[in-house]
């Protein structure tokens, strides 16, 4: 199993009433991704974190293969997502882990 872990924050210039919007977004789109992308076992989001955190936003994903990185990487469901979070996030942080 891989568990893929990412973490960003918001960019400066985005309002705290489009970050709530944002996080409602993502809390829906994610986990609908299982299922559709081969290879994806399971997605959590955490949105809002707790306080003690310093990054905004949370993924965690796991997937059965290292190949399956790839296939969710490039699957246009996921790309569609990814876009929404390339446009108001910045300072992507990623750890790939073979469980």
């Amino acid at each position: 199993m891989i568990r893929h872990i990412v973490s960003w924050n918001f960019k400066p210039e985005i309002s705290e009433e489009k970050r709530v919007e944002i996080r409602a977004a993502l809390a829906e789109a994610f986990p609908t991704l299982v299922g559709k992308i081969p290879g994806l076992i399971a997605v959590s989001v955490g949105m809002p974190p707790l306080e003690s955190s310093n990054c905004d936003l949370a993924l965690y994903c796991e997937m059965e293969e290292e190949k399956d990185l790839i296939i969710y990487r490039d699957h246009p469901e996921h790309v569609k997502i990814a876009e929404i979070v390339r446009a108001n996030c910045e300072g992507r942080r990623c750890v790939d882990i073979k469980a």
